[in-house]
């Protein structure tokens, strides 16, 4: 695991954008990362999108991480998550 990313423990349901919203931090910069619940439930079944997210968080984290170290940032600087 890159030891220059951080991931931190501030995820949160986005009702609006229907994802788990959550951070990391890469060389001391604050990254957004997102994975939607309908992704969530795609790849780790039915449920609760925090419940799942917290259930695979290893898993998440080391796609976010490989979203940040290849640069997939959106427009507005969120690396969203697909499986």
């Amino acid at each position: 695991m890159n030891q220059a990313i951080q991931f931190l423990e501030d995820e949160y349901f986005d009702a609006e954008k229907q994802a788990v919203i959550f951070s990391a931090l890469e060389s001391g910069h604050k990254l957004t990362c997102a994975i939607s619940a309908a992704v969530l439930g795609d790849q780790f079944g039915e449920g609760d999108p925090l419940s799942l997210f917290e259930q695979n968080r290893w898993d998440i984290e080391e796609l976010a991480e490989k979203a940040i170290t290849s640069q997939l940032d959106d427009i507005n600087g969120c690396y969203w998550l697909s499986i």
